[in-house]
């Protein structure tokens, strides 16, 4: 499981919580999960090893996270689904981490080295996005991550050596502009607006969120290729670096009404 799946598991918990007020234990495939650290100071959800009158939440079956219908070693199939947004409960420590930083317009162009290489908007892209922020708006962007990031230029880096401080910062910043990953759901936890590239391997309609918007140039709800996959190249290929510029802008004058 990935940040984001346990991202999603904390806004599970929450809904479960509302029905009845007992913690959650988190089972996986039939066992008692490790603890993630994102779930720190979150008061639903039991640790390993804590003892109480708690209900079970099974966050995977047969392999499954709660937006797949089926897998392969090439391909996820997917499943229409609306992830509840998460919970984060931050330490006083991280949330002035955070505000030390405030008001930062966030990109995440680089990807975990086990995601599919189909989330790749393409490093190029991401560059010419950076520019043209820059130039237009006037916008310096902002990478989050550890020491040694792959970094755009002219862009200024934020070290976070941990999910956490990242997300504290997220939790600070005016909007983001992020591959769909772990990121879009942090975004989502904290509130933050955010422009997510989705491109064809997965669909909004299955891992999105109200609050965001999600450029989406596949079909159906997405190819799933685990796989280098030329339809998904041309799909990404189709999202120009100036309409994600302009989604941005959009997203940025609906927060200024709002």
């Amino acid at each position: 499981m990935g940040w984001g799946d346990e991202l999603i598991v904390t806004g599970i918990a929450r809904s479960m919580q509302e029905q009845d007020r007992r913690k959650l234990r988190i089972v996986y495939e039939g066992r008692v999960t490790n603890w993630c650290e994102l779930w720190n100071g979150n008061p639903r959800i039991a640790r390993p090893g804590e003892r109480g009158n708690f209900r079970t939440l099974r966050a995977r079956r047969d392999g499954l996270r709660p937006y797949m219908a089926a897998h392969s070693a090439r391909q996820w199939t997917w499943k229409q689904y609306a992830p509840p947004a998460g919970e984060i409960y931050f330490t006083e420590a991280e949330r002035q981490f955070g505000a030390r930083h405030g008001a930062r317009l966030i990109v995440e162009p680089n990807l975990k080295r086990t995601a599919s290489p189909n989330k790749d908007w393409g490093w190029s892209r991401w560059v010419a996005l950076a520019n043209l922020l820059r130039a237009r708006h006037g916008i310096r962007v902002t990478q989050l991550g550890p020491a040694g990031t792959r970094l755009l230029p002219d862009a200024e880096h934020v070290v976070t050596p941990s999910i956490r401080q990242a997300a504290a910062v997220m939790a600070s910043a005016r909007a983001a502009v992020l591959t769909e990953g772990a990121l879009h759901h942090v975004a989502a936890a904290v509130g933050t607006p955010a422009v997510v590239i989705y491109g064809a391997y997965i669909s909004p309609a299955v891992t999105g969120y109200g609050q965001q918007i999600g450029l989406f140039t596949g079909q159906g709800l997405g190819c799933g290729m685990r796989v280098p996959c030329g339809h998904c190249r041309d799909a990404m290929a189709r999202i120009e670096p100036t309409s994600v510029a302009e989604s941005l802008a959009a997203l940025l004058e609906q927060e200024a009404a709002a």
